[in-house]
């Protein structure tokens, strides 16, 4: 055996179960499915029936999966937009040599490894309308005349998941903008200092264009792990009031397992999948996530 086929056996050898492994733990269940979107199945008639694209003509003409996939935008879109300021903000706090400051970014990191369910509960003894902390600070500083009920209006309902998200995950973009804030060069800082620059501009023309890479890569990670995110909302609102916050993953669990139509759950989520896979496909034309953009080169 030569020793290129030695070489291609011994990495054939080291990556097969691995493969194995994710075939089985992903890809097959994606498939699955995919398939299971063309047929007919429920909890009530278990067999397989072959329905071609029925259960997609169905779902597309649902309004409810609109409206679904509105919200989910608006979700997402509300979501990622304030965890990248919060991280962007944070971030910059952090990068600061001061005393106790690796306790204080412990801290900044905690959210992000709270479970969900933690978080959910928090989030509502905090915006609770009876005994709620936010409701007691408003009403006594004269803000509002009553209790609002943050989780269960339908004009603040979708907005304090957006919130609850982006306090969650927020951190996750501090702990990366904070590592690319440290990686630019302080040379940077000092010629722009002497071209009399100040910190505003300083931010503008050196810091800024340093962090559109990391921005963008953020963006796009937060942006399908939100646009997927059910646990959050479904402990907090279940999908209300009326559908206010149902999103398409909520949309899809109760096709599942409220209407146990498991071939329009599958058809749902395999428009769910189309939908950030061109999103993904529009990302990565619009913009190059390896190209690292380096200022004064």
């Amino acid at each position: 055996m030569s020793a290129r086929s030695e070489r291609n056996a011994w990495v054939l050898g080291t990556t097969a179960p691995a493969l194995v492994f994710l075939a089985v733990i992903a890809y097959l269940p994606i498939a699955y499915a995919i398939a299971l979107s063309f047929f007919k199945k429920t909890a009530f008639n278990p067999a397989m029936t072959w329905v071609g694209l029925d259960n997609y003509r169905y779902i597309l003409e649902e309004p409810d999966l609109w409206r679904a996939f509105w919200r989910s935008l608006v979700f997402t879109l509300g979501a990622v937009g304030l965890q990248l300021v919060w991280g962007l903000v944070s971030a910059l706090l952090l990068n600061r040599a001061l005393r106790g400051l690796t306790v204080v970014r412990s801290l900044f990191v905690l959210p992000y490894l709270l479970p969900s369910i933690v978080v959910a509960l928090v989030f509502q003894w905090l915006l609770s309308q009876e005994y709620g902390v936010v409701n007691q600070i408003l009403m006594q500083t004269g803000v509002v005349t009553r209790p609002i009920n943050f989780f269960g209006g339908l004009g603040t309902a979708m907005w304090s998941v957006i919130g609850m998200a982006g306090w969650q995950y927020g951190s996750f973009a501090t702990l990366l903008i904070l590592a690319r804030l440290q990686a630019i060069n302080p040379k940077l800082y000092e010629a722009a200092r002497v071209s009399g620059a100040g910190p505003l501009r300083c931010f503008f023309d050196v810091t800024l264009p340093n962090l559109r890479t990391t921005l963008i890569v953020i963006a796009l990670l937060r942006g399908i792990w939100m646009f997927n995110k059910f646990d959050s909302i479904w402990l907090v609102t279940h999908g209300g009031p009326l559908k206010a916050t149902e999103t398409l993953p909520i949309y899809a669990y109760r096709l599942a397992f409220e209407d146990f139509d498991f071939g329009l759950a599958a058809a749902a989520c395999t428009v769910m999948f189309l939908v950030l896979l061109v999103g993904a496909l529009v990302y990565f034309k619009l913009f190059d996530p390896t190209r690292e953009i380096e200022v004064g080169r």
